[in-house]
């Protein structure tokens, strides 16, 4: 895999609020340097049965507030972002991901396969979210990904572990905000600096790019929610000016969070079906 390569898939990482193709996850996710090297001193995962999860204090300490770089922490804090109406929110969705039988950008036969997931949200205070992701197929554990959004849509910390990782991968990290626009009106950019933990920051920026479309009542995406949604369009753009990433997103007005729909790259697409939402 080339530099370049890589480079590309810490971004879409970083950008994309869940990456469209688990099984692509779990194999192409590891400890990397952005200069392609392995990273050093891997962490040592804990068996399945003991791996960090939400609720744990890896998963509290580790995306929390205190944990991003400072001047990220200092452009949150000074935001003053409104404060998330929940304390936890437990999701089940069924997604099922469509990758391309072909080389990355031709044409090939569909290969459509379904996973269940496992989606946990707490409030993080300071107005963002953490979020677990725990995905399976045919009840074996596939990969578990940890993020700091905000919202949902617009991530400062993410990590994925395969859950036959026998070192932790690095987490990709914000360093820097070059703009945050936190209305849920009209056109929403997110540019930041970015890299992963305790490597070189790239030089270049990413971006997630979005713009609200229709509203909707809430309970179209399950029963159990409550409210209104809010139609998100994002796309993750590179430094080129090129999109690695289209995503489609619902906004739940009554929680504050976005929950993901549809993602699609050249490589993959994802489309997910909310099937139980419970909030505690």
């Amino acid at each position: 895999m080339s530099f370049a390569t890589k480079k590309s898939l810490f971004a879409s990482i970083l950008a994309s609020v869940l990456v469209a193709g688990y099984a692509g996850a779990a194999s192409s996710m590891q400890a990397i340097a952005p200069d392609g090297a392995p990273a050093s001193a891997p962490v040592p995962v804990p068996p399945p049965s003991s791996a960090p999860a939400d609720g744990s204090s890896y998963f509290s300490k580790h995306f929390s507030t205190d944990a991003l770089a400072a001047e990220v922490k200092n452009t949150v804090i000074q935001a003053n972002l409104a404060p998330v109406p929940f304390n936890k929110i437990v999701a089940q969705t069924r997604d099922q991901v469509t990758t391309s039988g072909g080389q990355p950008g031709q044409t090939g036969q569909a290969n459509p396969t379904t996973y269940t997931v496992t989606v946990v949200l707490e409030n993080a205070g300071h107005g963002l979210i953490r979020r677990m992701q725990a995905v399976q197929s045919q009840d074996a554990n596939l990969v578990t990904r940890f993020d700091l959004t905000y919202r949902g849509y617009f991530p400062f910390l993410t990590q994925t572990i395969p859950a036959n990782a026998n070192a932790l991968p690095p987490i990709v990290e914000a360093r820097k905000v070059l703009r945050f626009d936190t209305n849920t009106d009209g056109h929403l950019v997110f540019a930041y600096q970015y890299g992963a933990n305790g490597q070189a920051t790239f030089a270049d920026p990413g971006q997630v790019i979005c713009n609200v479309g229709k509203d909707y009542s809430a309970s179209e995406l399950n029963a159990a929610i409550q409210g209104q949604a809010r139609e998100l369009n994002c796309q993750t753009v590179d430094t080129n000016g090129i999109v690695t990433d289209k995503m489609k997103l619902a906004y739940l007005e009554k929680y504050g969070v976005a929950l993901v729909l549809h993602t699609q790259n050249p490589e993959s697409s994802l489309d997910s079906t909310v099937t139980d939402f419970t909030v505690e």
